[in-house]
């Protein structure tokens, strides 16, 4: 491999003396994102690092695996400086989509709807205060032009935000039956579509505050199918499009309940993701955000569910029972009161047992795990098909891990089993990781 116009690179001839092209290099990178939930660089990727006059130099994150995996290749440390990537990076334009908490919403919607730019961007996975900006921004108030828009400007028609609602409730059944992967590209072009309509529509009337809450649903329900097809990333841009919105929207109560979902779903991506900060700053801004909707029961109910499960993630055993005793008191309110918004209904208690057994189980407790997940497995629907795979799955992992190897065999077998029938990326994924920690 010869660097390009003759000259020299330090990277081309590391690249060179380990005998890899710079695709094995992108190929190794690609395994340590991917075992983080992010997406894959394209195998051109390293070339504009590799000529000798370099046109590109990884980004810090991408550098940082780069460095690991070529010292580890090369049997010592390899450093930024000898490659040359120590020097201050001149900065660019940031595109709304790069830094969503430092966007205004009318620029991420334009730039949302031309084009699918969450399929064709590789999209960077965001960390610490990057994540919570948008949710952090909310506490402020409304800010912007949206929320003093002129009465003068457009309003969508009754008619039209009752048909995005209907859309929304229709993705919602879609992705409970048949998973993520199959509606995801209608979840897209929905979203594109929506964001359109809210960008003309700047009236300040009560078919654009319905429009506003539609619209952050669906950025809550398209969020939640990417992170289930292991699109962290793109689930990240998703989530905060929608925070953006409710932060420069009038705040009526419908917009604020729907708010406050939207970020306990962030929450529990953030948990997955060991980003545990992050995922109790949005479970704060959520509490309050329901509180000053009038604090609903059942919404109050899936909050601490979430709470149950970062609190196990991180390995807050006091904190995760406190949330499971506070998700089933709420939900019990819930029960005797108004009846709930229609996206609080999937909350019921043997959701609460599961989410319990799965916190235990994160926990590295799962002897405490196996008698809610048995329950959740009983309970779930053979209509919710994956649904019922991940309970499978996360009971023959407590099995697995409690020693009792002939139930979690067993129960691999069920897994597997259902497969055909479950089109989740993250499903599939916690099975092959069971298999190859069952393989002899």
């Amino acid at each position: 491999m010869k660097p390009e116009h003759g000259g020299t690179n330090p990277l081309a001839d590391l690249l060179r003396a380990i005998g890899w092209n710079p695709e094995q290099l992108v190929a190794r990178i690609n395994e340590r994102r991917g075992r983080r939930g992010c997406g894959p660089l394209g195998s051109k990727s390293a070339y504009p690092w590799v000529r000798a006059a370099p046109t590109a130099r990884p980004h810090p994150t991408n550098q940082v695996d780069a460095l690991a995996v070529l010292s580890t290749a090369a049997g010592r440390p390899v450093t930024a400086a000898e490659l040359g990537w120590d020097a201050p990076r001149v900065p660019g334009r940031r595109k709304p989509l790069d830094a969503p908490g430092d966007a205004a919403i009318d620029e991420l919607l334009r730039e949302i709807t031309e084009g699918d730019l969450m399929d064709r961007r590789n999209l960077l996975l965001l960390t610490g205060t990057a994540t919570t900006a948008p949710a952090l921004a909310m506490l402020l108030g409304p800010t912007s032009a949206l929320a003093q828009s002129s009465q003068h400007g457009g309003s969508p028609s009754a008619r039209l935000v009752d048909s995005i609602e209907e859309a929304v409730k229709d993705l919602r059944d879609l992705d409970d039956t048949d998973g993520s992967t199959e509606g995801l590209d209608w979840a897209g072009g929905l979203w594109r579509g929506t964001a359109r309509v809210v960008t003309r529509s700047t009236s300040d009337t009560p078919a654009t505050r319905r429009l506003h809450t539609a619209f952050i649903e669906l950025s809550e329900q398209y969020g939640w199918m990417s992170f289930d097809a292991n699109r962290h990333a793109q689930a990240q841009r998703i989530y905060h499009t929608g925070m953006r919105l409710a932060a420069e929207a009038s705040p009526a109560e419908a917009t604020r309940k729907a708010t406050s979902n939207l970020l306990a779903s962030a929450a529990y991506q953030a948990a997955w993701l060991d980003q545990h900060t992050e995922a109790t700053a949005f479970l704060a801004v959520a509490e309050r955000t329901n509180t000053a909707a009038g604090n609903n029961p059942a919404l109050a109910a899936v909050i601490a569910e979430r709470q149950l499960f970062a609190a196990g993630r991180r390995g807050d055993t006091e904190q995760l029972r406190h949330a499971r005793d506070t998700a089933h008191d709420r939900l019990e309110q819930a029960a005797t009161e108004s009846e709930p918004p229609w996206w609080c209904q999937w909350l019921s208690h043997p959701a609460i047992d599961a989410a319990t057994g799965r916190a235990w189980l994160a926990a590295r407790q799962p002897q405490r795990a196996e008698p809610h997940l048995a329950r959740r497995v009983d309970a779930v629907s053979l209509g919710y098909p994956r649904d019922h795979m991940l309970a499978v799955l996360d009971l023959a992992n407590a099995h697995h891990r409690s020693g009792h190897q002939d139930q979690a065999a067993s129960l691999h077998h069920t897994a597997r089993t259902l497969a055909a029938r479950v089109d989740s990326p993250r499903a599939h994924l916690q099975l092959r990781r069971l298999s190859a920690s069952l393989a002899p």
